[in-house]
């Protein structure tokens, strides 16, 4: 009786055990979703989602930030918390590079 039990107990643990490695974890965001998330709800209303908008001057947050030597740097004057601004760069830096390649090629033109 207690090899019987004992039996029934194995299956259960080893089908919970398979049950619960079947699942998929949350995943959590990367740093490119946080980034984003940060720049859509607190510079997104004046730079739109991609800093893409152009401001009163002509000049577009990304190309400001793309003639910058440190563009993280630059991005502290309004993200004081260090984690979050650099979230904001890892989500930012791609459309920077392409900025500056923009501004590169068409200068040298």
């Amino acid at each position: 009786m207690k090899s019987i039990l004992l039996g029934l107990m194995i299956v259960a643990l080893l089908s919970w055990n398979v049950a619960s490695v079947g699942q998929n974890p949350q995943e959590s965001p990367s740093p490119n979703d946080q980034g984003k998330a940060i720049f859509s709800g607190r510079c997104g209303k004046c730079h739109d989602a991609d800093a893409s908008k152009k401001l009163p001057d002509g000049t577009t947050l990304l190309a400001r930030l793309a003639k910058n030597k440190d563009p993280e740097t630059r991005l502290a004057t309004r993200l004081k918390n260090e984690q979050e601004r650099h979230q904001v760069f890892l989500y930012l830096q791609p459309m920077i590079e392409r900025e500056r390649s923009s501004i590169s090629s068409n200068s040298a033109r």
